[in-house]
């Protein structure tokens, strides 16, 4: 399974736009919330509701079945870890720090994007992609080059 994790894009739905055509095959393209648009100008991204988003109707989280195991989404990293026992969850995607991040911390495998527009952590701009098996999670980060940022006035 093939997803394209994106986060905190603020309104720059032309590179939400450019990260899809660049994977056309990916199975679902999913975005940690902080989009600030509705969910028809950011089609074919699912979502979730980030703490910028005032407009449609985006949930707090989803749990989305994966080969590996059951995947949370939401915006803010801190989860009630109950809630990820109860939804036997094995990946958490989060966004809101605008830092990449991918970690294996005892058995739960913990993921940020980065963000699209306007990072905190010293990289480009960035979005990830996860490859899905049975047996493992891989995590590959990639830069929107500046040259279109810069070409798009972000």
């Amino acid at each position: 399974m093939k997803i394209v994790l994106v986060s905190d894009s603020h309104g720059n739905n032309m590179a939400l736009e450019e990260i899809a055509l660049r994977h056309p095959n990916a199975d679902l393209y999913l975005h940690l919330g902080d989009s600030e648009s509705d969910s028809y100008s950011i089609y074919p991204y699912r979502s979730v509701r980030g703490n910028c988003d005032y407009f449609g109707d985006f949930l707090e989280y989803l749990v989305i079945p994966t080969p590996y195991g059951n995947l949370f989404a939401q915006h803010k990293p801190n989860v009630n870890s109950k809630l990820l026992e109860d939804n036997q969850v094995r990946i958490f995607a989060y966004g809101h720090t605008h830092q990449r991040k991918f970690l294996n911390e005892n058995g739960l495998i913990l993921v940020n994007p980065g963000a699209v527009t306007f990072a905190r952590d010293g990289h480009d701009s960035s979005y990830a992609i996860l490859d899905i098996s049975e047996e493992k999670v891989e995590v590959t980060f990639h830069s929107l080059d500046e040259t279109f940022l810069k070409n798009n006035n972000f």
